[in-house]
This record gives structure tokens, sequence and C-alpha cells, in this order.
């Protein structure tokens, strides 16, 4: 048989399939449907990188196997062209954006049609066609029509580099996305639309996608952000025209323990405008605040910052009046821009009063359940105990209680139970006295509560047990002189001895037992080592006092609050001030106010300008062309003008899988009946940093469409599946700037596109991040070098002594492509091909057979050889085999593979493995490979049919 030329054979078959059109999605109801889509490319001037492709190889060979099986599939591929860096590009090249656009779109197209994906170019899309986006003007404008889009001038993040807009969604770190400046507020009059008005169902109808990532879902879940909380109302003093502010919390049970309000720079500044005083420092400070990243502003490392307003708030449960501060660690944006500062339970606030030196108020107490505790909690009343923290003045040292107990010795603090009609103070002077011997003219300090379950007797001298809850309250008290002290004659079953302690060796001799683990929080507590953020039991709450956190939220909400929900999800600004992007169908009528522009007048087209850049004033550089502007009101027919504004590049991605099931309709949006047949999407592809763009903004679409009755489901997207970077073989970004791109018609040229598409899916774990290998790609063209060359062993009996092994490929090939388990995909098949090199012989249908299963990944040497061994028409036509699995059972073994003699994974396969076999299919199971990462594998022992034990160094 001739040498394999690559070359050759790929441009062969890939006319092939474009002539005989056999990629062509069709609607067929005896079909079962399978809609696979990737997450369509930003056409850039750079072209594609061996980077990009690796999730639509995947996609292509999901796609194609399920073809295989039986389904009629779309997989089809567009372009995502407006937006910013098409517009940055042409600005910078002097060329018009629809030019560039364009151009790199017939560069990616060529691309892409080298590495032989099987897409139905009949359907191929274009965000910037006027026919295209005419669609997504016509879904804005049912947004406009619910109410859902809206005006607004609120401050909104500004890139000054981009002279936009942008939505939260598109900073990283705080910084814009694209270019990396460091963000400002403005207020710029721009178009939003009520995201948050779907908030609720974007967070709950993720339990309706069980075949999603839950690293996906759960920052979905943290980008909405909902929290369920208690709105408070503070009344003001000292500040004109503003009588009270609003805070929200998540933890109403910590009401009582509000020592200051911290307000936003932005609220700060509002109240400015509107007329407050504030003196030149504050104001100052607002300033420089607001000047700062939003990242920056909330990093929890960096100092605290802040300035007393002077204005007081009054507590709305004691009337005390509270000092209200402006700090820039409060943003604008998230909740109601105020907070109500607890430091004994806030970490962020415990700093701030530590700095500041405001007031630490604990009004929540941790639980603990001593060792000795076997009861009931339920229904126990609490005991009142009354604790001493004792420090001597002369060495700042502090006095521990040694308790020789019948179980051991215990380090503790000094104190005990109150006397029925004591107060905290006369019990504790009281049990000091008795206890060390040495009287108090009264109580310092209150310093710590704690709440304790106990079994046992309340009194050393009383030998009955009980199950009881104990209140710890701790004061702090000062020695003079403390020479004298000796222990009370007064007799106990437990004697005492006393000790003076550093609080550092105080802290470790308390920790070392146990017995006592609630006196050692306070003791930590005192010395500001810990606070409490965690629920408890309330003090000093007046009547909630002694409740549980959660019962004492609720009673203190309907007296003093009311329940409240909070978003970290805000409405989504929908507009840029720019060029390159679809115009929003409106008109602006002194009249009528804003109206929209009538549907059969769809779409607006953007209009054919020499300058484009923007202005950075916060207009469009359309508002500067009159004659597209100046228009007439669709309904009074006056004067109007158009709404100059433009919409973000993500409008476009929004729906696109849902014109490719229709996309030469220019009567209506989507035919049902079409819509219906291909809905939802059954496999989704993209990368990983959408989740908390696209894939939410495509969602709040969709649901949207659902509502209005344009769809029929719910969700757009069944299955979705991240793929993994490829990175530089120097394990950086894949960069120019770098010097490190590898280009993929490079790659096509040297060695073929079917060696690309196999190594993609070769190198690891779809999901993973991996650099790239030309060396080891090396591999991947070798393994198809040796498929070709099976034809040397190929007889017209079928090598019984293949089945197995085959009917095992036919198997595990399968149920991996399903699972996106490309890399053991591959390395069953390579198992398989070293069985037939092992054997000499195979059978013609035997060889057929493996040929249908590799042609998934291995497109153009498949079909080339299916054809030289007398196959008709296209193997990607062909159906996928069934595997026997009868024939499975009777050889199957189960082998355990365990990491330094440790199990950690077990894997089926048929019995009869050589030992490096065994090794090397052992090695390629992805849970093995995790384990493994970045460990030395210093030898392997192997069990035939058994065992494999890699054993690390």
């Amino acid at each position: 048989m001739a040498e394999y030329d690559h070359k050759k054979i790929e441009k062969k078959w890939r006319e092939f399939w474009a002539k005989e059109d056999i990629y062509k999605s069709e609607e067929d109801s005896d079909k079962p449907k399978s809609y696979i889509l990737d997450m369509f490319p930003y056409p850039s001037g750079k072209g594609l990188h061996v980077g990009h492709p690796k999730g639509y190889i995947a996609t292509d060979v999901y796609s194609r196997h399920m073809r295989m099986k039986g389904h009629q599939v779309l997989h089809p591929m567009g372009w995502d062209a407006f937006g910013l860096p098409a517009e940055n590009y042409a600005i910078k090249n002097q060329v018009h954006p629809r030019k560039a656009v364009e151009k790199n779109i017939a560069r990616y197209k060529e691309q892409l049609e080298n590495i032989g994906f099987d897409y139905d170019w009949d359907r191929e899309i274009n965000t910037t066609d006027p026919e295209y986006y005419k669609w997504t003007q016509w879904i804005f404008l049912q947004l406009f029509k619910k109410g859902l889009a809206y005006e607004s001038h609120a401050p909104i993040n500004w890139c000054p580099s981009c002279r936009t807009g942008l939505a939260n969604e598109d900073l990283e770190g705080g910084v814009c996305e694209r270019c990396g400046s460091e963000i400002e507020k403005r207020p710029i009059r721009q178009w939003m639309l009520r995201i948050t008005d779907y908030a609720d169902r974007l967070l709950e109808d993720l339990k309706e996608l069980p075949k999603w990532p839950d690293n996906i879902k759960e920052m979905q879940r943290n980008w909405i952000g909902k929290k369920e909380g208690t709105s408070f109302v503070f009344e003001l003093k000292g500040i004109d025209g503003q009588h009270n502010v609003e805070v929200f919390t998540t933890r109403p049970d910590t009401f009582f323990g509000v020592t200051f309000l911290v307000v936003s720079p932005e609220k700060a500044r509002e109240w400015i405008d509107k007329g407050w005083k504030a003196d030149s420092a504050i104001e100052e400070y607002v300033d420089k605040s607001l000047s700062k990243s939003e990242i920056e502003r909330a990093n929890e490392e960096k100092e605290k910052t802040g300035v007393d307003t002077g204005i007081k708030a009054i507590h709305p449960a004691t009337g005390e009046e509270i000092p209200v501060w402006v700090a820039d660690y409060v943003l604008g944006g998230y909740g109601t821009g105020a907070i109500m500062a607890v430091p004994a339970h806030d970490e962020r606030d415990h700093e701030f009063a530590q700095k500041f030196n405001l007031p630490i108020r604990q009004v929540i107490a941790k639980e603990y359940e001593m060792p000795w505790f076997s009861g009931n909690k339920d229904d126990l009343i609490p005991v009142r105990g009354s604790y001493g923290i004792i420090r001597r003045k002369k060495d700042n040292k502090i006095l521990l209680q040694i308790a020789h107990l019948s179980r051991t010795s215990t380090y503790r603090l000094p104190g005990g139970t109150l006397d029925e009609g004591e107060t905290w103070e006369e019990g504790l002077i009281r049990e000091i006295e008795e206890e060390v011997g040495y009287r108090f003219a009264s109580a310092g300090a209150e310093v710590a509560n704690t709440y304790s379950y106990h079994s046992g007797s309340l009194n050393p001298k009383d030998s009955s047990r009980d199950d009881f809850i104990r209140h710890k309250k701790a004061f702090e008290l000062w020695f003079e002189d403390c020479e004298e002290c000796e222990p009370s004659p007064e007799e106990y079953e437990v004697s005492f001895e006393y000790e003076w302690h550093s609080p550092e060796d105080a802290l470790r001799l308390t920790a070392e037992d146990d017995e006592f683990i609630d006196e050692q929080h306070i003791l930590r507590m005192y010395l500001g080592k810990e606070i409490v953020t965690e629920k408890g039991r309330l003090v000093d709450s007046e009547d909630f006092s002694n409740l549980k956190s959660d019962e004492a939220a609720e009673k203190i909400t309907e007296k003093y609050g009311k329940k409240n929900v909070n978003y970290r999800l805000q409405d989504w600004v929908f507009s840029r001030q720019r060029y390159w992007g679809e115009p929003i169908p409106l008109i602006h009528c002194e009249e009528c106010g804003v109206v929209p522009v009538p549907e059969n007048e769809l779409p607006v087209t953007l209009p054919e300008v020499e300058a484009y850049e923007p202005t950075g004033t916060g207009e469009s550089p359309l508002a500067d062309i009159k004659e597209w502007v100046n228009t007439t009101c669709p309904e009074c027919g006056g004067e109007g003008k158009r709404e100059t504004n433009t919409m973000p590049q993500w409008a476009g991605s929004c729906w696109y899988y849902l014109r490719y099931m229709d996309p030469r309709n220019e009567s209506e949006f989507v035919d049902p009946s079409k819509e219906q047949y291909w809905s939802p999407v059954d496999v989704y592809v993209g990368g990983a940093e959408h989740a908390t763009r696209h894939l939410i903004y495509a969602r709040f679409w969709h649901k949207f469409l659902y509502d209005i009755g344009v769809v029929s489901t719910n969700e757009p997207f069944t299955e979705l599946h991240s793929v993994g970077l490829i990175q530089a073989a120097d394990g950086r970004k894949m960069s120019k700037r770098f010097g490190n791109v590898v280009n993929p018609d490079d790659i096509v040229e040297q060695v073929g596109a079917d060696t690309l598409r196999v190594y993609e899916m070769f190198m690891g774990p779809f999901e993973n991040t991996i650099a790239w290998s030309t060396d080891n790609m090396v591999g991947a063209r070798r393994f198809l070098e040796r498929v070709w060359g099976l034809s040397d062993y190929i007889q017209d009996e079928d090598n019984q002594a293949l089945d197995i092994e085959l009917h095992t490929t036919i198997k595990k090939v399968g149920n991996d492509i399903i699972a996106f388990k490309f890399n053991t995909a591959v390395s069953q098949m390579m198992i398989f091909v070293k069985a037939v090199e092992e054997e000499k012989k195979i059978g013609r249908d035997q060889i057929k057979t493996f040929l249908r299963v590799l042609a998934p990944f291995a497109s153009h040497l498949t079909e080339e050889l299916w054809h030289t061994y007398d196959g008709d028409g296209s193997i990607h036509l062909e159906a996928w085999p069934e595997y026997d699995q009868h024939l499975l059972e009777e050889k199957e073994v189960t082998i355990v593979v365990q990491i330094d003699g440790k199990v950690r994974h077990s894997f089926s396969i048929s019995s009869g493995l050589t030992r490096d076999e065994l090794k090397e299919k052992a090695h390629t199971e992805e849970e093995v490979q995790q384990r493994l990462e970045g460990r030395e594998v210093e030898k392997v022992i192997v069990v035939p049919d058994r065992l494999v034990n890699f054993v690390t160094k």
C-alpha cells in the first residue's frame, strides 16, 4: 500500500464532503435529534492558534458519533462579530469595521475547513448581518414593551480607554476585560435590562441542569448572590434633608451589637450633591475613594480607611446615638450602600473598629457542648455563671485557676454559678472572694459570653447530676497587688491552686485540655484573637437574650425591621457609546417620550460613515450624524431623534443558537415547528470564562422568550462542557507578544489535520488546562501511520482472537465520547491497534468495524481507508457498530488501581492483557491521572487481571 500522504487524502475528502453535502441538517421527525453547539468565535485578525480548535474538535467527534448512531444532527458555526475589538482594530488600521470583520471571517473559515469539521455551512450566521440583527432588535423591542428595558442616568462602569460604559460582567479584577484599564464611575445616560427580575428563576432553575458542571453552576449562584435578610431603618441626626438610612443584613440577630454605621462614598457623594455641607476632609476622602476601582476598595487585605461624618444614627431599638462613618470598603452598587457595623461578629467591621477605637459589643454567644455532656439540648433553662479575667497591673499577667478534677487537672478561669437574686457583678465578686480569697470593690468591663451544655453538678459540694446549659459571662478585673492572694479556706471536693501567666502562656495552657473549651474561647476573645461570626445564643439583647440566633432573628425582624432579599446581580448595562454595535430601535420624541421603532421598519441599520471613533463624552459617534439621527416620531408624526447608543457585543450571542434552527427566515423570529424539533441544545461546549456573562445573559433572554411564547423550553442548554485551555509549551498563554503561538495551519501542513485532531483529544482530560507539546504530537501521527499500516495484516476471515478487544473498543470509545473522555477513547484505540500488530492478522470486516469507531477522530484517514477496503458512500454516514455485551461479560475482569498501596480506582476491561498493556491502560484512566498529577512514579507493580499499583517517590 502507498505511503500515508495526509495532504492528498485530506484535500480529496474535504472536497468530496462539500460536493455531496453530507453534513446537511434537516428536520426529520422519524429520527431523534442531536443539537451540538460550539460557543461561536469572535473572528479576530490574528486567526486561530492551536488552542482554539480543541472544543471544536470535541463537538465534531461527538456530532459525527451521534450521526452514526442514527440521529439527525445540527452542528452549526457562525460569527460573533460586533463589539469593541473589531472597532478598535478598525480605528487603529483605518478601515471600516465591516471590512475588517469580513476579512477575519474568511481567514477563520478557511482554517476551520482545513481541519475537516462537519459544520453545515448553509446555516452559517453573522451577528453583524442586518438580516440577523433585525431579530436582535425585535427581541429588544419585546423587552422594552414588557418594561424590562429602561433608561437610566445612574453611575456606571466607564472605561476611559475604550470610552464606553461596561456592565459589571465585563470587568475582570475590577478593570476593563478588554484593555485592562482602571474603571471610573460616571453617571451616563444608558439603557438597562431588568435581568434582576429573573434573578430567582436564574438561580432556582439551575436545579434543572444536572448535566452542567458543578463549578459553573456555583459561579452563577455566586454571581447572582441572592441573600435573604432584614432591612432596618436608622434615623439620622446632623444632616439637613436626610432623615434616615436603610441597611440590609443577613444577620438580624446581631442587631443589638451595632455600634456604628458605615456608608459608601457613593452615598456620601449623593448626600453632598443634595446639599449636605460636609467638611473638606470628608469630601476629599469621598472623591479619592470614588477614583479607585471596586476590586481595590473591596480587597480584604488592604488597610481599612474611613472618616467620621459627624452624623449620628439613632438605634431603632435602644435609642442610642451611634456614629456614622464613610469608608471605601462599602460599595455603592451593592445592597443599600450602607451597612450596620457589628464589630464583635464581623471580621471586616472588627478590623475597622480596632483601627479607629470604636466600641465592640458582643451580642451573640458561641455554644459549646462539653465533653461530658450526654443529655438533650432542648428546653434547658440557662444557669448564670460569672467569671473573671484577673490581670495583674505590675506585669500584665493573667491569673489561672488549676482545678484538680477526678479525671485530670486543668487550667481555667476563676468564677462560678450565681446565687438567686444576684447580679452578674455581685456573683462574680462573691465567687472570686470565695475561691481566690481576694475582695474586689467592683467588677470591670464585660468582655465575653458563652453558652455551654453540661451534664453534672452545678456545685462542687453537691454530687447530684443533671443536664443544664450555663451562660458564662466574663468580666475584666485588675489586681493592684496580689502577693497576698490565698485560696478560700472553705472546703470543696475540688481543690484549687492559682498561678500567674503571661497572656501567651495562658492561651497555651487553657488550650491543652478540652475540659473547659468555652473558657479558652473567652480568653481568646478577651485578647483579641477571636470573634464570634457564627450563629449562637443572644446576650445583652433586651427581651431577645438567651434566644437562639434563628428564633431571635425572626422576632427582631418582626418588631424592628422587614424581611428583604438582596442580590449581587445588578441590572444589565445594555448600551455602549460606540459605533460598531446593533442600533437600539427607539426614537426620542419631545411629545411622546421614548417610542419603539415599528417592527415592520426593522432592521434599523448602521449608517455608512467615515469616522467612527468614540467621542468619550458619553455620546456615541452616531450622535453627530444628523441625517441618521433626525427622523419622524412613529406615533405623532412630529420630529424625533433616534437612539444613538448601540447594543453590547453580548446582544447577538444571547440568542444565536435559535437562529441556527431557521437561519433564513425573514418573516418570523423562528418557525415554531423547527424550534420545537431542535430545542433545546443538547450539548454546548465553550470556555468556563463565560459562566457569568454569556451563559447568564443567554439564559435570561431564553426565559423571556419562553414567557412570551416564542420558544418551547425553559432552559436553552441541556448539557454543558467547559473546554480546558491549551497553553504554549512554556506554560504561558499563547500570544504574539510572547512569541509562543503555534498556528494550526502549520500543523495541518506538516503532519495533517487528523494528527491535530487526535493529538488534541489525546493530550489529557478535556476540561484540563494542558501545555502544547509538538514532540508529543509525534505519537498521534505515529498512531495514524500504524492504522494505515494495518492493511498488511488484512485477511478475508475474522481473527476471533481480536473479538474481545474489538468489542471492548466499540463499547469504551462510544461511552467515552458521550462522557467527553476523549483521551481514554484514543488510548483504547491504540491498545486495539497494538493487539492487531501482535496478532499480525485481522479480518476485512473487523478492520472496517474499527474504522467506523476511529472515524469521528480521524475523519479523513478513515474515509480513505473505508473506500480502500471497498466501503460504499461515506464512512461518516455509516452506522456505529454494536458490541456484544455477552462476549465482554465472559472475558471481562475488574482491575483495582492502587497508589502507594491504597485503593484509589477500579475499572473493567477484557482479561488477558499483558503487564505493559494493563499498566498503560491504568495510567490513562482519568481518575488515576488526576491523583498522580505532580507526583513522580518510581515503579509500577502489575498483577495480571487483578491489580496495578503505582509506587511514588
